[in-house]
């Protein structure tokens, strides 16, 4: 017996063959992209073939005033008779006049009339006629909160970009577009009483306050 050795439990070769495995396992699932439900390229148009787009800034500078805002501007529903549809069955008014991300709430281009409230917290208040619920807001700035300019016109989607961090990044780079254009020749917090019209987006997050990023402001 005194011959005979005993290989330490880590050197068997069950343990050593689990091991290898495991380290494989790891190395599969770090290199795998994981989308969020409805977000895989199959469900947004992403083919393998697409060229990526890498210079997010670029981007958005580039298609917002050129094809951003008038898809926008085109496909805008009177807000009235939009929240009217919406209120009696959200999914079917967002599957016609809306789009969405992956799972997110549905959102929509809209065009609005209206007065110009008292300033807070980076919006407006909005008076429209006809209306006294839901509270309507329009972002003012200079942080300009969602993703509604992205989403609402259902064209820029997740399998144009690299990865999830990227197709964030859209939504901020458009949102400060709107800085660089709207906001540069209108400053809404200071035109309390001033009637408008306001072109833009909203994501239908909150039924009870309406949250408006605009794309084009046209004082009455």
């Amino acid at each position: 017996m005194s011959g005979s050795t005993t290989k330490p439990f880590w050197k068997r070769p069950v343990l050593t063959w689990a091991a290898v495995w495991i380290v494989l396992a790891v190395v599969i699932v770090a290199g795998t992209r994981f989308y969020t439900p409805g977000t895989e390229p199959e469900a947004t148009g992403a083919k393998g073939n697409q060229d990526i787009i890498t210079d997010v800034a670029a981007y958005a500078a580039e298609e917002f005033s050129a094809s951003v805002v008038p898809s926008i501007e085109e496909k805008a529903q009177n807000f009235p008779d939009l929240m009217a549809k919406i209120e009696a069955d959200p999914d079917a008014a967002g599957k016609e006049y809306g789009s969405k991300a992956g799972d997110s709430p549905w959102s929509f281009p809209v065009t609005v009339e209206g007065t110009i409230g008292e300033a807070s917290f980076g919006e407006v208040a909005l008076t429209v006629s006809g209306m006294s619920q839901p509270a309507v807001g329009i972002q003012t700035g200079p942080a300009i909160k969602g993703t509604a300019v992205r989403d609402s016109i259902g064209t820029i989607t997740f399998g144009m970009f690299e990865n999830q961090t990227e197709f964030a990044r859209a939504a901020t780079e458009l949102n400060n577009q709107v800085k660089a254009t709207v906001f540069s020749e209108f400053d809404l917090a200071t035109m309390q009483g001033s009637t408008v019209k306001i072109t833009g987006a909203f994501t239908y997050d909150d039924p009870s306050h309406i949250l408006i990023t605009p794309v084009k402001v046209e004082v009455q």
